[in-house]
C-alpha cells in the first residue's frame, strides 16, 4: 500500500509541474486557434492576428476567457503601453520579446539583453523561436552590451558550416572582432559571406576599413570595388574607391558619380566638398599639358579664377559647380584635340570666356547685392510702419481714458458723434 504522505508528495509534485509548465509555456497550452493568433519573425517582429468572427464563435468557455485576455493585453499594445501589457499578462512570451525591441529603441541593451534570457527560458520548448535564432539574438546582444567576447563564444559554433545563421553569425563575429581592433582575426570570418546574401554589401563595408588598418590597400581596392558594383546608389561607396585608388583619372570618375547622386539628393554643400577634391586633379592634366607648350600662352588656371571671384556670389553653390563643370570640360576637349599652336590658342579662347565670365558675375554680383539692399531697406520701413500704428494706437487709448466724455443730460444720452 501507498504511503499516504508519499501519494500527497507526487500528487504536489504533479500539480506543480503542470504550474510550471504552463507558467513557462505561456499561451502554448491553448489550442491551435489561439497559437495561431501569433507569429514571430526571426527579426523579433511580433505580429498579432485577431480571430475572425466565425473561427471565434467556436471557441469553448475556457479558450473564449483566454483570448479575452489576449485582446486586452494587444489593446495595450495597440496603445505603445508594452510595460503595462508586460505586468498585465506577466510570463507571456509575444510580450517579453517586445520588451526586448522595447529597450533596444532606448538604447538600453543590458535590459533587452535581461529580457531575452526570460524569452529563453519561457520558449525553451522553441515553439516560437527557433534555437538557432534566439542564439543569434543572445549573440547580438552580448555585442550590444559590449560583451564581444561572450557573443563570439555563442556565435563561432555557427560560423562552421552552412546553417540558418551563418551568414548572420559570421557577420556579428567579425564586426565584434573589428571593435576589438583585432582586424586580422575579422576578415576570415567577413570573407565567407558570399556575394549572394543580403549581408554581403556590410561585411564588404567591414573588410574595407579592416585592410585599411592593415595599410593593404590593394584589399581594400577590392573591397570598394565590389561595394561600387552591388551598392550603385550609395555615394560613400565611390569616396571609398576614389580614396584608395593610384589612379588620377579613376578618382575624378568616382568622385563625378558621387556628385551626381548628391544632386539627385540636393546636398549642395556635399556637392562643393567633392568640387573642392576635383579641382586640383582636373587642374593637374592642365599643367601637364601646358608644359608641353614651348611658345607663350597665358595657363587657364581654375585656383586664380575661384580665388579672384571668392567673395562673388560665394553662396551660391550651383552657380560655381556649373562654371567649374564647365571649365574644365572646355579644358580637356582642348588637351584632347589639341597640340603646339593650336592647343595655345584653344587655352587663349578659354581665357577669353572666363574673362567675359568674371565681368558678368561681377555685375550680377552687384545686382543681387542691391536687390538685398531693397528687400532689407523695404522690411525696415515695413517695421516702422507697423511701430508708428502702434504709437497711434496707445496714444489714442491714453486720449480715451484722460479726456471724460460729455453726457447730454438733457437727453440723457452721449452726443450723436461718440
Amino acid at each position: 500500500m501507498i504511503n499516504k504522505k508519499l501519494l500527497i508528495f507526487i500528487t504536489l509534485s504533479i500539480f506543480t509541474a503542470f504550474i510550471d509548465i504552463d507558467k513557462t509555456l505561456g499561451i502554448e497550452r491553448f489550442s491551435d486557434n489561439l497559437k495561431n493568433c501569433y507569429s514571430i519573425e526571426d527579426n523579433l517582429d511580433v505580429k498579432f492576428y485577431p480571430l475572425n468572427k466565425n473561427l471565434e464563435k467556436t471557441l469553448d468557455k475556457v479558450e473564449k476567457q483566454n483570448y479575452k485576455k489576449i485582446l486586452k493585453n494587444e489593446k495595450y499594445i495597440s496603445k505603445s503601453q508594452v510595460l503595462k501589457a508586460d505586468k498585465f499578462y506577466k510570463d507571456f512570451v509575444p510580450n517579453k520579446i517586445r520588451l526586448v525591441t522595447y529597450y533596444e529603441n532606448l538604447y538600453d541593451y543590458n535590459n533587452a539583453l535581461k529580457e531575452f534570457f526570460n524569452v529563453q527560458k519561457l520558449d525553451n520548448s522553441n515553439i516560437y523561436l527557433d534555437s538557432s535564432i534566439k542564439d543569434y539574438h543572445l549573440g547580438r546582444l552580448y555585442a550590444k552590451t559590449g560583451d564581444y567576447l561572450n557573443s563570439n563564444k555563442i556565435l563561432i559554433p555557427y560560423s562552421k558550416k552552412n546553417n540558418k545563421i551563418f551568414d548572420l553569425s559570421n557577420l556579428q563575429i567579425g564586426e565584434n572582432y573589428f571593435y576589438m581592433q583585432d582586424y586580422k582575426s575579422a576578415i576570415p570570418y567577413l570573407n565567407q559571406i558570399s556575394s549572394k546574401s543580403r549581408l554581403y554589401i556590410k561585411s564588404q563595408e567591414l573588410l574595407y576599413s579592416s585592410y585599411l588598418h592593415q595599410k593593404n590597400n590593394k584589399a581594400a581596392y577590392n573591397a570598394a570595388k565590389n561595394l561600387v558594383h552591388y551598392d550603385k546608389n550609395n555615394p560613400e561607396n565611390y569616396f571609398k574607391l576614389a580614396f584608395i585608388t593610384t589612379n588620377q583619372q579613376e578618382k575624378l570618375n568616382n568622385y563625378y558619380k558621387a556628385k551626381n547622386i548628391y544632386y539627385g539628393q540636393q546636398s549642395l554643400n556635399i556637392i562643393d566638398s567633392i568640387n573642392r577634391q576635383i579641382a586640383p586633379l582636373e587642374q593637374n592634366k592642365i599643367d601637364l599639358a601646358f608644359k608641353k607648350i614651348t611658345a607663350y600662352c597665358k595657363k587657364p588656371d581654375w585656383n586664380k579664377i575661384r580665388s579672384k571671384n571668392a567673395n562673388l556670389l560665394a553662396d551660391d553653390i550651383l552657380y560655381w559647380d556649373k562654371r567649374q563643370d564647365d571649365f574644365f570640360e572646355s579644358t580637356n576637349n582642348c588637351i584632347s584635340k589639341y597640340t603646339g599652336s593650336n592647343l595655345i590658342a584653344c587655352f587663349n579662347d578659354i581665357n577669353k570666356t572666363q574673362e567675359e565670365l568674371d565681368k558678368e558675375l561681377i555685375n550680377e554680383n552687384a545686382r543681387r547685392i542691391e536687390i538685398k539692399q531693397r528687400d532689407e531697406q523695404n522690411k525696415l520701413l515695413l517695421q516702422q510702419n507697423l511701430l508708428i500704428q502702434e504709437q497711434n494706437r496707445l496714444q489714442n487709448i491714453r486720449n480715451y481714458n484722460y479726456y471724460p466724455r460729455y453726457y447730454d443730460y438733457y437727453w440723457g444720452r452721449y452726443p450723436w458723434w461718440y
